[in-house]
């Protein structure tokens, strides 16, 4: 009776620990969205702040403050424009104000202390507006951000109490300088020629673009095509291929090499390495482009290896032409070795070599050394056409070593693209369950970097979302949130608990159980050993002898066999010097 009494005060004990343990889902999610995250300058887009999970912390909250912070030179604040998005009583407080500099902030305080639930249906709590400048005169890639974030439960503010937040979610807002020429999927119309910059924006998962008639780069919206010459861009959107054709026609002013993107001095045998060197092309209407050294229109000449000293290189791009001064030194490289490898290492058929991260520390004849950055132009003796580990031999100057790469087939990651290029996201129904779970199965039997390669992934996993929303019982056109897993509802619409629910509850039943009934044995046993101990009167004489082959236990049955072994021999000795 003594172990259960003491078994059940430890239960007990333990409850508080438990209560107070903080879950995923105790702690509040704040998000921040823009209407557009393309917007062109002039543009005014609204930015929106929600608790996503509002539905189970709401009725928590009773005080709240954040502020949403934007980058001033990309936007203007459109004055009054603050909106509170909670659905509130007369007697509670809320203000939402611009603070002047670059910041909204919203402060919310329940003051009706008769009840401590959110006052609110929806997930929103407040909104504002921002206007692109019209000095936005490039691309500008600027955040969203989520300051001053403080959530509280109590009643009155002597008793408010900090509630946990996860980290915020942040949106990202890329402002244009200029309206785009192309929308597909929109109501802009394509007038087949321009003369200055063209943005295309589209509705889509996977794009490609050609240029020239060779393949240019994978579209990701908005894409800025800013080069002289013709335009083909396809891209695959609610499961219909689109393609647009168009043709950039401006003259140029004059062009350049970008200062930071080169290297003047070179060792004796050592060519440029243009694959970082950029070439700058200004226009006639103000507008430029930025251009790799490896486009087929550019032309550079006047490198000599084996001369010493400055030379001219020039550059030529269309009919405009322009250089630069390089000066070569006669030191010679002795050898080198590979400080730091390249990042990655693992590639698919046809990728190519990424040599990022890769650095040659470089010894010279005249006992100097430097580091220098790997690039494609030192890379041989691979083959990416071919799967497998492959040697890559890279050199610098007339000394070489090796590393190691590994190709992987494509195959199977460019027929899972195919698959979901053709799935139809507005025909989901409950008999699509087969095709989907099907793709999922492929995509889940690829290696990671094959993996990586599927663009359109996440139309897949849209798909996913939209086959379970309807498998719920749940209308994927006009719910914002679907059941939780484990949870189903009646005909009423209220929540009713699973079996699979009722199962954990019996497991954790079990478990509290065996950990009771075990402390309670433990318990008894403590001490009914010590009862029998105490009634034996046992003692420790200190000289326990235990056997090589004891167990570790050391039980008091055998000590007062030992004990009594080491009386008996004492008695004999006495016995023989009586004798």
């Amino acid at each position: 009776m003594t172990a259960l009494i003491l078994a059940a005060l430890l239960f007990i004990s333990c409850l508080p620990l438990s209560a107070s343990a903080v879950t995923d889902q105790d702690m509040a999610q704040i998000s921040v969205t823009a209407s557009n995250t393309n917007p062109t300058k002039n543009e005014t887009i609204t930015v929106t702040a929600s608790i996503d999970n509002y539905r189970t912390m709401s009725k928590r909250i009773s005080a709240m403050m954040l502020s949403v912070s934007f980058d001033t030179s990309c936007f203007d604040y459109v004055a009054g424009s603050e909106t509170s998005l909670l659905k509130i009583n007369n007697d509670d407080l809320t203000s939402v104000a611009f603070d002047g500099i670059d910041k909204v902030s919203f402060a919310y305080v329940y003051a009706n202390t008769r009840k401590l639930t959110l006052p609110t249906t929806a997930k929103e709590i407040f909104s504002f507006k921002l206007k692109v400048k019209d000095t936005v005169t490039e691309k500008t890639v600027t955040d969203l951000i989520v300051a001053d974030l403080k959530l509280y439960n109590g009643k009155t503010e002597s008793t408010y109490s900090l509630i946990d937040c996860k980290d915020p979610k942040t949106d990202t807002v890329t402002a244009w300088a200029s309206r785009p020429g192309i929308l597909l999927n929109g109501s802009d119309k394509n007038n087949g020629k321009y003369t200055g910059n063209v943005t295309i924006t589209f509705d889509a998962s996977t794009g490609s673009l050609v240029y020239e008639g060779r393949p240019a780069v994978s579209v990701t919206s908005p894409y800025l095509c800013d080069k002289n010459g013709t335009y083909s861009i396809t891209v695959t959107s609610n499961g219909e291929r689109i393609t647009e054709t168009f043709r950039i026609e401006k003259s140029i002013s004059h062009i350049s090499v970008k200062p930071g993107t080169y290297t003047t001095d070179y060792p004796l045998g050592i060519a440029p390495d243009y694959s970082s060197w950029v070439l700058l092309v200004t226009y006639s209407d103000g507008t430029y482009s930025e251009l790799a050294m490896d486009d087929r229109d550019i032309e550079i000449t006047g490198f000599e290896p084996d001369t010493v000293g400055e030379q001219r290189l020039l550059i030529k791009y269309k009919e405009k032409t322009t250089y630069v001064i390089i000066n070569v030194s006669s030191k010679n490289v002795r050898s080198f070795s590979i400080g730091s490898p390249i990042a990655k290492t693992d590639y698919l058929i046809g990728d190519e070599i990424d040599t990022t991260g890769g650095i040659l520390i470089v010894d010279y004849d005249d006992n100097t050394s430097e580091q220098v950055q790997i690039t494609k132009n030192m890379l041989s003796g691979f083959d990416n056409t071919y799967p497998g580990e492959q040697n890559v031999t890279v050199t610098y100057s007339t000394v070489s070593q090796t590393f190691k790469v590994t190709f992987y087939p494509r195959e199977a990651v460019d027929e899972l693209i195919t698959e979901i290029d053709a799935l139809d996201l507005n025909t989901i129904s409950k008999d699509s369950g087969d095709q989907i779970l099907s793709m999922i199965q492929k995509y889940n039997s690829l290696m990671n970097i094959q993996k990586e390669a599927v663009v359109n992934f996440t139309k897949l996993e849209e798909a996913r979302e939209r086959y379970n929303k309807l498998i719920r019982g749940t209308d994927p056109v006009t719910e914002d949130t679907t059941v939780p897993e484990g949870d189903t509802t009646d005909d009423t619409g209220k929540k009713a608990k699973t079996p699979g629910n009722i199962i954990w509850y019996i497991v954790a039943g079990i478990i509290i159980l065996s950990v009771l009934g075990g402390v309670g044995y433990f318990l008894f046993i403590y001490f009914k050993r010590k009862k029998e101990i105490d009634d034996d009167e046992y003692y420790d004489d200190g000289d326990f002898d235990d056997d090589d082959d004891d167990d570790g236990d050391l039980s008091y049955e055998e000590d007062i066999i030992n004990i009594e072994d080491e009386d008996n021999d004492f008695d004999a000795d006495e016995e023989e010097k009586d004798e």
